[in-house]
């Protein structure tokens, strides 16, 4: 027999909301399931980056230093980094990142030299990048992976941003959290058993989301 010859499967938020409440069960909330659905959509999205890195929201970031100048500022769609190097002379340079007690213990701040730690602070809108020493030039270049917000659910025509290896993670963490806002009409055991699906699916995409160099560990001897 032939099969489709085709790869482009697509899940729309629309068609992912329906298979999530086919597989909840029970009555619908009729009038507030969408936009309760849309909101518990944003919600498993900022869980599943609390679990970890999702390969797909790795964007590489060049940014050119300011002589004596220390802070950066991250885009607001900025979660974390995961990785810098300044780049002199098209040579890309290792920096470490450091702590906040790291970078408060440095005693002169304001020292000028090509960078070599990174400290990132965190914040509620966007994360600030403080590299020390400050730069000593306004020509090197500061390059970062960043990692990104996972886009907002948005219209219900809209796909996932999301790669097709986490859908069936989305489709059980959606009818698990449908089934938790009916509240009552679900008995516990039945809520348990969807977080379980939840986490068993998740685990599946976790574990394909990675990368697939070898790793080799060398102790560094002094």
């Amino acid at each position: 027999m032939s099969t489709s010859g085709t790869t482009n499967f697509s899940l729309p938020l629309d068609e992912l909301l329906e298979q999530a409440s086919l597989r909840v069960g029970g009555e619908q909330t009729l009038g507030t399931e969408a936009r309760v659905s849309r909101r518990a959509l944003n919600l498993l999205f900022t869980d599943l980056q609390n679990r970890g890195i999702l390969l797909h929201t790795l964007e590489q970031v060049l940014v050119t230093l300011t002589s004596a100048v220390a802070t950066i500022s991250c885009s607001t769609d900025t979660l974390d980094l995961l990785d810098a190097v300044v780049r002199r002379n098209n040579t890309d340079l290792m920096m470490v990142r450091i702590g906040f007690g790291e970078y408060l213990d440095i005693p002169r701040k304001t020292q000028q030299g090509r960078p070599t730690h990174y400290f990132v602070n965190r914040q509620r809108e966007f994360p600030l990048i403080y590299v020390w020493p400050t730069p000593e030039n306004s020509t090197d270049i500061l390059v970062y992976w960043k990692m990104r917000f996972v886009e907002d659910a948005g219209k219900l025509s809209n796909d996932p941003d999301m790669p097709r290896r986490f859908w069936p993670a989305l489709v059980a963490g959606l009818a698990y959290y449908l089934a938790m806002n009916r509240g009552m009409q679900f008995p516990t055991d039945r809520l348990g058993m969807l977080k379980a699906e939840y986490e068993e699916q998740l685990g599946h995409a976790t574990q394909e989301d990675r990368e697939r160099a070898s790793l080799r560990i060398v102790p560094r001897y002094r």
